[in-house]
């Protein structure tokens, strides 16, 4: 269950960012769109060091398998691919990945900053 909290994120960034209403959206877009990434990376960030080591994935020998049915029916025989990617765990460097959480902090403040000026600068329709 370790995955709720970067569940419950991810899930209030897709809700905040599906109000199309949002003039942020439409007046500083290249930043909104920023904004969404860098805060799913501080979610990422945070449930790492909650948990203590970071969940790596990894490309291995990717393969193409006679596979039954198709993604519309279940019934006959398809060739599909199976990207073969794998997950580990990896250590942790707690200390770098602070710093690195405590940069993402610090860009998401900037962001906000340069998309209230924009707001405060964008015509309203």
């Amino acid at each position: 269950m370790p995955r709720r909290p970067l569940l419950a994120a991810l899930c209030l960034t897709a809700t905040l960012a599906a109000c199309a209403s949002d003039p942020a959206s439409r007046c500083a877009p290249a930043e909104t769109r920023e904004l969404r990434t860098v805060d799913r990376l501080i979610a990422e960030t945070r449930a790492d060091i909650e948990r203590g080591y970071k969940i790596v994935r990894t490309d291995s020998n990717p393969a193409v398998n006679l596979c039954l049915g198709s993604t519309r029916s279940h019934v006959g025989v398809s060739f599909c691919t199976d990207p073969g990617s794998q997950s580990r765990p990896e250590a942790l460097d707690t200390a770098t990945t602070a710093r690195t959480l405590d940069a993402l902090l610090a860009r998401r403040e900037r962001l906000e900053a340069q998309i209230a000026a924009a707001v405060a600068a964008c015509p309203t329709r």
